[in-house]
This record gives C-alpha cells, structure tokens and sequence, in this order.
C-alpha cells in the first residue's frame, strides 16, 4: 500500500536540492562575494541554512506566488513571454532581484530579501518542472507513488528523486559539491535566465513527461529513476554555479 507523504503544495527543489546548490555555489565564491554576502545576513545565518527560505514565507507572501516557475507547454517553443503572468515568473524574476542586489541606496533589510529571493528563484529555474508543462500545473495534478510514497510528478522532481538517489549514491552530493574548474566554470556560467529556461524545458519536454509510466497514479519504478538521474545532477550542479557566477557578478 502506497504512504501518503505530507499534504502540502510542491514549492520547488526541497530542502535537500536547495542547501546542495548553495554547497556548490559557495565553492566557487570569490572573497570578496562572500564578505559581502555575510554582511546581508544575520548572525549564525549561511547560504545554505537561507536557501529555503522564499518557500517558507510564501503562504505568508501571495504576491511572490508566481515567481517560483512558469508553465510553458512542453510543445512549446520560441518565446516564453506569454506565459508569464503579469505579478512575474521564474525567468523574470531573477534580473529584478539582482538588480535590487546591486542597488546601494536601498537599505540592508531590503538587499537582504532580493540575496535570498535571488538565490532560491536561480535554484528553481533548475527544476524542469517548473518550466515545462503539460497543461497539469507543471506535473502537479499527475499523481504517482515512487518507493511506496505516494506524491505528484512535480514533487518527485522536486524531492523524491534526489531523496532516492542521496539512500542509493550516498557521496552524490560530494561529488556534485567539487569545486569546479576553471573550464566547468565558464563553460557552464555562459548565458542567461532566457536560455537557461529553455533548458529545463528541454529536459521536462524529453524526459520528465515522455519517459513516464503509464497508468494513474503512474508507479514510478527504477528504470525511471535511473534515466532521470544525469538530468537531475546536470541541473543541480548547473544552478550551483551559474548562482556562483551571477552571486560573484
């Protein structure tokens, strides 16, 4: 019999995928990045101990709602704008708060929110599913149980996977924590929040949705696990640095 894992929405990444990012990211912060990330925030605090934190306020914060993905069909392809609510979207979301980063005359409590903001949005541009969509809210509305949890596509993306891999891969997030070289680096810093959201997309139109088992709830087997996992440590290490990159920026 399937166990029903906590009632709540899918926000992103879970906490696991969120603190990896920032383990990642971190690694490749220059000096002066991190004394000024450590001004903004409060004694004790860290990037990975904040990555969360925009799905922690945001019952408390309606107006941030959209800003956690967008929804762009997986048959889709060209031009994202138009599925991007007026209230903002993943992809647009990013340039205003590193905007607001940079902005000196706003004041530390302010700046401190966009570092935060910024953070979490970048990290969940990374998550296919909240970019590509099937017409069922980014795979939430597709029920399906994986290792006898019962949960939605979105949240199997979000946590479930990375869950399973962390029990079966134990130094997987070791590995994807490295520092990366100089060429990794550069290589993968290289473009935008536009193009890097076609990538997700990518993966959410080519794998996520296609490679799904059959049936409601879809039973969620090894075979998928397996086929999903390069895509998923693609994505965390991706957003990793590119956050290193834009943070360093």
């Amino acid at each position: 019999m399937a166990v029903c894992l906590p009632c709540q929405p899918a926000y992103g990444w879970g906490r696991e995928g969120h603190k990896l990012i920032s383990r990642i990211a971190a690694a490749r912060l220059t000096e002066k990045t991190k004394t000024a990330i450590a001004g903004l925030l409060n004694e004790g605090e860290s990037i990975e101990s904040v990555a969360s934190w925009a799905d922690e306020v945001r019952s408390g914060r309606p107006e941030t709602s959209t800003w956690h993905y967008i929804n762009i069909p997986v048959s889709r392809s060209g031009d994202w704008s138009r599925y991007c609510p007026e209230t903002g979207c993943v992809v647009t979301i990013i340039g205003k708060m590193e905007r607001r980063l940079a902005d000196r005359t706003l004041d530390r409590g302010q700046r401190r929110e966009a570092l935060l903001f910024l953070m979490h949005f970048l990290s969940d541009l990374h998550q296919p599913l909240h970019v590509g969509d099937q017409g069922d809210r980014g795979g939430n509305d597709v029920p399906t149980v994986y290792r006898n949890y019962a949960g939605n596509l979105h949240g199997l993306w979000d946590t479930g996977l990375i869950r399973g891999y962390m029990q079966t891969d134990p130094g997987m997030a070791e590995r994807l924590a490295r520092r990366a070289g100089a060429w990794e680096y550069w290589r993968t810093k290289r473009g935008n929040p536009d193009s890097w959201a076609w990538q997700s997309h990518g993966i959410s139109r080519d794998v996520a949705y296609p490679k799904l088992p059959k049936g409601k709830p879809a039973q969620i087997g090894e075979d998928y696990a397996r086929t999903a996992k390069p895509y998923v440590e693609r994505q965390l290490r991706r957003a990793g640095l590119r956050l290193a990159a834009v943070l360093n920026r």
